[in-house]
Parts: structure tokens; sequence; C-alpha cells
């Protein structure tokens, strides 16, 4: 991986401090540097706009050229197509997974390329090193690894990591604001939005019945199921419960409930106690692997299965091109179908793939 002085790297830049920060230490670090934001679904929400209008004013106070480019069909079909889909499977997606190699990694990279960029960088917080042994870019955790963000990106290629830049790979949040404040960026104190981004009000119950009432579907009501198949009431939408779900499922038992099965094809959710959350392992499908071409069974790795998950061992029990199952040291609760899974081994970020079902 280059670190000419004379690189060429576009940022990808939301408005945010984090991308502008990058954008900074790129430029103080004496790369021809541009800024490039994406105008991804259609909002009117204030908030979107700002975030267009404060990464130009970034890149003015940078004296840097800023491109926003228009992807919004690109990221419905890769996306939020994805995402309806996935609920309606009676799955739970993480569409930043989903974005990352289709979108950020996607289009957003080639355009870049396109306008002559040698490299394209982003406000992670995470690490790449080149492995001259394996002759493979190494994904790894951040410096700092309660602010690491590997996880979201582990379904990313050999080529993208090759032409990937992680600027802020070595600092904390408040070096990060620090840096911001210094340089004079009006964004220095911006808050970090934690919702979904193209639903204003994270709330995806509301957003899955529009969209799905746009199309003429409906969502309807079915059964809820405890562990021996008798019905103990009636469930409002199945997309609308996830694994591990305690509150809000309208039934009283005398004891603590948990949803542990979403079936879509009957149309049930299944409820039962905390123990019947406990799974022996998983399989996961989408299979992509960083460290190593294709992975050994036998391979001891830490497996995180959501997002801020610590990571659990677990050992590979079997794989191929596309699939692999996972059995863990100790029982795991909540696996989730549809959710990712990512394997480390020490920092680095070995492989990883979306959860397809548990195995007990």
């Amino acid at each position: 991986m280059s670190n000419s002085i004379n690189e060429k790297i576009a940022i990808a830049m939301s408005g945010g401090v984090d991308s502008s920060v990058a954008a900074v230490l790129l430029s103080e670090q004496g790369h021809s540097v541009f800024g490039i934001t994406m105008i991804h679904y259609d909002s009117q929400c204030h908030r979107d706009k700002q975030a267009v209008e404060d990464a130009q004013k970034v890149c003015q106070t940078l004296g840097i050229d800023h491109h926003v480019i228009e992807i919004k069909k690109e990221f419905r079909q890769s996306v939020i197509d994805d995402f309806i889909n996935e609920y309606m499977a009676g799955r739970t997606p993480n569409p930043c997974v989903r974005c990352n190699p289709r979108i950020k990694w996607g289009h957003i990279l080639d355009k870049s390329l396109k306008l002559g960029a040698d490299a394209f960088a982003t406000g992670h917080y995470c690490r790449i090193t080149f492995n001259p042994d394996s002759n493979r870019f190494i994904l790894s955790k951040a410096a700092h690894q309660h602010k690491d963000q590997s996880y979201a990106l582990w379904a990313l290629s050999q080529e993208q990591l090759k032409n990937t830049r992680f600027p802020l790979s070595g600092l904390t949040k408040p070096e990060v604001r620090d840096l911001a404040a210094k340089a004079g960026l009006v964004i220095s104190e911006k808050q970090e939005s934690q919702e979904i981004c193209f639903i204003e009000d994270d709330d995806y119950k509301r957003f899955l019945n529009e969209e799905l009432a746009a199309q003429g579907r409906t969502i309807s009501e079915g059964n809820i199921l405890d562990m021996d198949n008798n019905i103990l009431g009636k469930h409002k939408g199945y997309p609308f419960y996830t694994i591990g779900q305690r509150k809000g499922l309208g039934i009283a038992v005398g004891r603590p409930i948990y949803v542990t099965e979403i079936n879509a094809e009957n149309n049930t959710i299944r409820i039962g106690d905390k123990k019947d959350l406990l799974s022996a392992g998983l399989i996961a499908t989408d299979a992509n692997w960083i460290s190593v071409k294709a992975p050994e069974p036998g391979t001891q790795v830490i497996a995180h299965i959501r997002y801020n998950d610590p990571g659990f061992p677990a050992v590979i029990t079997n794989c191929n091109s596309d699939s692999f199952e996972i059995k863990f040291k100790q029982p795991r609760a909540s696996v989730t179908p549809g959710q990712s899974v990512v394997l480390y081994i020490n920092d680095q970020l070995y492989g990883g793939g979306i959860i397809n079902k548990p195995v007990n």
C-alpha cells in the first residue's frame, strides 16, 4: 500500500467531524485531497441538507475541491430494498454492512477514481496494513478499540482495501475534535447521528409500513407461539420484532419471556425463556475472507455477532466459498439472522458473513 507524498486522495465527506479531520490530516501530510459527498436518498430533512453544506464549508476552509454526486437509484436498489426485503424475510438487517461495499466502496470509490484519485479515504476508526507473506491487505481494529469500526467493513474486497486510507486509525474521538477546532472547522462540536441514515426519525416500523403501503403490500397480524407451539396471543406483524426482544410483546405469563424465533413463512413469532435464546453456534452466508484466501476448519477465532458485541471464543467447523459454520466455546444468546458475524484473530479481522441461522 503506497504512502507516496504525492497521492491524490478522495475523502468521503458526510459533513461530520471524523471525515473532516481525515481531510485535514491528509492535506497536512502533503497529499492532494478533494472531498466527495453523496446524495443517496430522497429527504426533506434539514439535517441532510446541512450535511452537504457542512462538507462544502470544510472543503472551502481547507482550500480543496468538493464534489457532490447523486446515487439515489443505486442506494435504493442496494440498501433500502435489501433492508425492506430482509425484514419481510423475518431477518434483522444491518444496512451499513450492505452500504459499505456496494455504495461507499462501490459507486463512490469508482467515481473517485474516475475523478483522478489514486486512493480513497474515510473517517472510519480502523487500520489497514499489507502482509507480504500472504500478499494480502489486512484490516485491523483501531488503536483505541472502544471506537473501532472495523465490524461494519468485513465485506470489503482486497481491491477495495488496497485503494483505502484510514487517517484516524490511531486517534481518539476527543483528539479528533481537538484537531477540528485547531483547524478552525465549524463542525468541531457537531454531534454524531446514531440513526439509520435513510430513516430520519429512526422509526423503522413507520418506515416499513409506508414503504410497503406504497408497494400495495401490508403487514398482517399472526400468532405468538410458545416453545410447545401453543398459541399465546397475536403479534402486530413479525417484521416489528427481533430475536431477544423482551418488551412490547403484549403477553404476561408471570415471568420474563423473549422472542426466540421469527418465522416469516408461517407469519409467527415464538417466545421462550432466557435459556431458549442460547445457541451452540451458527451458520453464515455471503462469506468474505480478509486475512486469508480461504479459512481452515478448526481455526480459533473471536466471534462478534452484532455491533458493539465484545466478542467470544469460537471455532470454525465447516466452510466453503460462500458459507461457514462456527461453534461457540460457550453458548451465545440471541443469534440473530440477518446480522453480521465478524471473526477476529487478535486485532485482525479474519473474515465475516451474514448470519443465516443459529445452530443448537
